[in-house]
């Protein structure tokens, strides 16, 4: 399984890109080309994208901020009337919480701008549930 990463007014993308890869890869999932986002228009555009072309993205970034750029804002405006087949919020004790979500073939993650928190959150329940999607594809 592919994933397209889209990086959202995050400052440790290099450092984040390459925790993503190493805690995905056994996952069976591969992360392809990231793209960069400052803007919320932007952001919607580039996962868009992302899903033009496949089935995955993973949004780092955003979710520290309590303002208009707010990702969770941000989702939350964009999906209010879609129909999603889950929303899970990834409970995160070190830092910002992120978000799986999911509508059909089409799965969203929403994680934070740091590395070991990244990480932690692909070694739990979330790790389990994308090698379990993985597996069936």
């Amino acid at each position: 399984m592919d994933c397209r990463i889209v990086f959202y007014s995050a400052r440790k993308t290099s450092m984040c890109e390459r925790a993503l890869k190493k805690y995905l890869a056994p996952l069976g999932i591969i992360p392809g080309e990231a793209r960069f986002a400052t803007r919320a228009d932007a952001l919607g555009l580039l996962i868009t994208d992302a899903f033009a072309s496949g089935d995955m993205a993973a949004v780092i970034g955003g979710l520290e901020f309590g303002d208009e750029r707010s990702i969770v804002d941000i989702m939350s405006s964009a999906l209010g009337k879609s129909r999603l087949d889950l929303v899970r919020r990834l409970e995160n004790a070190d830092g910002d919480d992120g978000y799986l979500i999911r509508s059909g073939d089409q799965l969203l993650l929403l994680l934070p701008d740091e590395p070991e928190q990244i990480g932690k959150m692909t070694e739990g329940a979330l790790g389990e549930y994308l090698r379990s999607l993985s597996a069936g594809k």
